[in-house]
């Protein structure tokens, strides 16, 4: 059986079907929603993730759990973070009990305590057992998964949804994913709510109410987050040679007005006076992050960083 596309299409050594393990150096991930069961361990760096209508800082050695097609988005807060995630396919578990594609992990986030030291030593091992790949490494991978999620279920708040239930999750989460990524493949053009509303045959007003709902913010917030964010990259990495002209034009600002107006927001200055500043500006707050920055270890890579962090391994 070949593994099935994913929603992060990022792991191409696996040979097992139903589950991936993948070592990320985090900047920033728009908000979305996919089918598998995700597990995160922060390694190294903060990182505010924004789950539901929530948002939580998460530190070093904290673990996440995102549920299947739980909207959620990350974002670091400083300098690059390290995360060590896990997909798993849901028939990596439901083939023992259909009803498991349906439960819901209300303890998204797990700081301290006896399920935190299970569930932290069992990952640790996981991946290292992963990506050493000695004989039989499937079999250890998926003994040890099973076991956090035993674990996981047993100790952590959860509950059963209706099918019903899970068909509108699946829905809501196959909808604003179509939106998150056509705003990001049309947002240095001129788009409007029209245009959503459109594309997913609905009126205006269900689109606006949708977004909002799903992502907490309005379309027009959204789409000026992810204008800034690429102007934002772009003047820091070009302070010595650059155009505003040219910058509102490969981001989607109708002037300079506008891109002036979202870095007073963001940072409390104009872009001139950003330029000529001596320390980085602070963000004045946090803002849904609607850009996709990260990047992904090599298969050997990753293996030499989770070797560098024995500490986490009791």
């Amino acid at each position: 059986m070949e593994p099935r596309k994913k929603e992060l299409e990022i792991v191409q050594h696996t040979q097992m079907n139903f589950l991936e393990i993948f070592l990320l150096e985090m900047v920033s991930r728009q908000p979305h929603g996919h089918e598998d069961l995700e597990i995160g361990l922060i390694l190294d760096g903060d990182i505010r993730l924004y789950l539901d209508s929530d948002s939580f800082l998460l530190k070093p050695g904290d673990i996440y759990i995102i549920n299947r097609y739980q909207v959620h988005a990350l974002s670091a807060t400083g300098r690059k973070s390290l995360v060590l995630a896990f997909q798993m396919d849901t028939e990596f578990y439901r083939r023992m009990n259909p009803s498991l594609e349906r439960v819901r992990i209300e303890s998204n986030i797990i700081h301290s305590g006896a399920l935190h030291k299970t569930l932290h030593d069992d990952l640790m091992s996981c991946a290292l057992c992963y990506f050493q790949g000695a004989d039989n490494y499937e079999l250890r991978c998926a003994s040890i998964m099973l076991d956090a999620l035993y674990h996981l279920l047993s100790s952590a708040h959860c509950h059963r949804t209706s099918e019903s239930e899970q068909r509108t999750a699946q829905s809501n989460s196959a909808r604003l994913n179509r939106i998150t990524d056509f705003i990001a493949d049309h947002y240095t053009q001129k788009i409007s709510l029209q245009d959503i509303a459109d594309r997913e045959q609905i009126s205006v007003f269900h689109a606006s109410h949708f977004i909002h709902k799903m992502l907490g913010i309005s379309f027009q917030d959204y789409l000026n987050n992810k204008r800034f964010e690429h102007a934002y990259r772009l003047i820091r990495t070009s302070k010595a040679d650059f155009n505003i002209l040219d910058i509102c034009l490969e981001t989607g600002f109708s002037s300079s007005r506008y891109l002036n107006q979202m870095f007073e927001k963001k940072l409390g200055c104009t872009v001139k006076e950003y330029l000529h500043s001596e320390k980085e500006p602070v963000l004045i707050s946090p803002s849904l992050p609607a850009d996709n920055y990260e990047r992904k270890y090599e298969f050997e890579k990753a293996r030499e960083k989770l070797i560098g962090f024995p500490d986490l391994i009791s």
